[in-house]
């Protein structure tokens, strides 16, 4: 009798154990898949990176965050929006990565049409599959270094293409004659959008001229963000910084 007492006990204790963990909880989490997609504008095929929310329902409507450089970034970024969420920092959110290094390589004669290309890529061929496969509203972008210029370039270049832009310590050197121009805000009158850009000290990478460019002559419609890391460490530096701008986009706040 005190055996089948004590298994009981044990029984109901490990029943309410498993009752109080949430069940999005991370050892639960399946983090991405890989798709390939033909795309006819780049005349070649792409391997997506793709992670759904623990919570994802397909009546449901989420945001949709889109890395680049995501062989180095999609498996620690997309985890670390997932822990963002589940803290409820911001929501829920899908989350893709999408190379970028073939067709965007950093020639200085050709970078423009390259990532005009790119952004039609994204525009007419992603966007359209991933809305066929998910319900998603709001859209954001990342990019650190090389592929900052790109997340910048389209902010400039393409502002309906996302509603939020994020540059990691971007390289303007190929594109200085846009960034640094009186004009380089025409594209986005009436436009709202938000944009998160970051500097870096150990680096000495200011963006000084663009800083200035945007503090002179960016519209009212273009909700931007500047922060300086002392950081060393590159990692340690995007991620805080990618985390900090989801929580500015999704929070709407400014400085």
């Amino acid at each position: 009798m005190k055996k089948i007492i004590c298994f009981i006990a044990i029984s109901i204790f490990f029943t309410l154990s498993s009752i109080g963990q949430n069940l999005g909880d991370s050892p639960q989490t399946k983090l991405g898949f890989t798709t390939i997609i033909k795309s006819e504008i780049l005349e070649d095929s792409l391997e997506i990176f793709t992670h759904l929310p623990w919570n994802y329902k397909n009546d449901k409507e989420y945001p949709l965050i889109l890395l680049l450089d995501p062989h180095a970034a999609f498996k620690a970024f997309a985890a670390s929006t997932e822990l963002l969420a589940y803290n409820r920092s911001i929501p829920t959110c899908i989350v893709v990565g999408v190379p970028q290094y073939k067709y965007v390589n950093y020639d200085s004669l050709s970078i423009e049409a390259n990532m005009n290309l790119f952004a039609k890529f994204l525009d007419e061929e992603l966007f359209p599959y991933l809305k066929s496969k998910y319900n998603f509203s709001r859209t954001i972008i990342w990019g650190p270094g090389g592929p900052g210029m790109i997340s910048s370039y389209f902010m400039l270049e393409h502002p309906d293409l996302f509603d939020g832009y994020i540059a990691d310590i971007p390289d303007f050197k190929l594109i200085t004659h846009k960034t640094n121009s009186k004009n380089a805000f025409n594209k986005l009158k009436d436009k709202n959008v938000k944009y998160y850009l970051f500097g870096s000290k150990s680096k000495d990478i200011y963006n000084e001229a663009f800083l200035n460019n945007l503090k002179s002559n960016a519209p009212k419609g273009l909700k931007w963000n500047y922060t300086i890391s002392e950081e060393p460490n590159k990692i340690i530096y995007r991620l805080t910084n990618y985390l900090h701008a989801l929580e500015l986009f999704f929070n709407d706040t400014e400085e």
